[in-house]
């Protein structure tokens, strides 16, 4: 589970919420195939691969939720990890244009459904997919949100009996992240420390910054697209043990 979010043109933002007993561990890595970059991996399943949230040394800057009608254990058994696409963009594409495309070219490899989002200084978009089905959304004036539900694309998702309890709670928990996020950032909130309290915030039965219950806040990430740097926090962000990296 996670919320995300991007202030057009400045940063792009997320948090990842993981099972109480996950033994998960991330690690930031810097790469370099075109273009250099840097971002969080970490994954919570073992066929997870790739990065989940990353920025390139053009500015373009990557991030991923999950959102499909099965478990993330199911969908990878059978789909692409969106990790690898989320490398991909990140190696190989300078602009927004660039990025849609090479996320055209995994149609025949179907991803994993979910939320993915790309800002760059010009403005951004957000695609959400759940194969055959996909919804973009370009964005260059106002704040963008996503979590783990779809905003635009109209998937009418399904689940088995046995999980529809889980999801209902997963749906609970994805919109009330959702609404508070939205919430905060209608509050002017333009730079890293502002990002920083918003990503710690704990108002409501599903707070951005979880310690209890379910799911915990496991990292936070806030990307800065003009000076291409990753503000980073493992483990929950009201800590308040930010480190910076820069991409070389």
């Amino acid at each position: 589970m996670c919320t995300l979010g991007v202030i057009p043109h400045h940063y792009l933002f997320k948090t990842r919420d993981l099972w109480q007993n996950s033994g998960q561990n991330e690690v930031v890595v810097e790469k370099g195939d075109c273009f250099r970059y840097i971002g969080v991996q970490g994954h919570a399943h073992p066929n997870e691969k790739g990065l989940n949230s990353g920025i390139n040394n053009a500015g373009l800057a990557v991030a991923i939720t999950f959102v499909d009608r099965v478990t993330l254990e199911d969908a990878l058994a059978s789909k692409t990890p969106r990790g690898v696409l989320v490398e991909d963009i990140l190696g190989h594409c300078r602009t927004m244009v660039e990025a849609v495309q090479r996320f055209i070219s995994y149609w025949n490899s179907p991803l994993v459904g979910g939320n993915i989002v790309i800002a760059t200084p010009e403005g951004g978009v957000t695609i959400e997919q759940l194969h055959p089905l996909s919804a973009l959304e370009w964005h260059s004036e106002h704040p963008v949100v996503r979590t783990n539900h779809f905003v635009n694309l109209n998937a009418d998702i399904h689940v088995l009996n046995e999980l529809q309890d889980t999801f209902d709670w997963y749906q609970r928990n994805s919109r009330d992240r959702y609404r508070r996020t939205e919430e905060l950032l209608g509050e002017e909130v333009f730079d890293v420390s502002s990002i920083q309290m918003l990503l710690s915030d704990h108002e409501g039965d599903h707070p951005i910054c979880s310690h209890s219950g379910n799911l915990v806040t496991r990292s936070a990430a806030i990307y800065d697209l003009e000076r291409l740097e990753l503000h980073y926090h493992s483990g929950s962000p009201c800590n308040n043990k930010w480190k910076t990296f820069t991409l070389s």
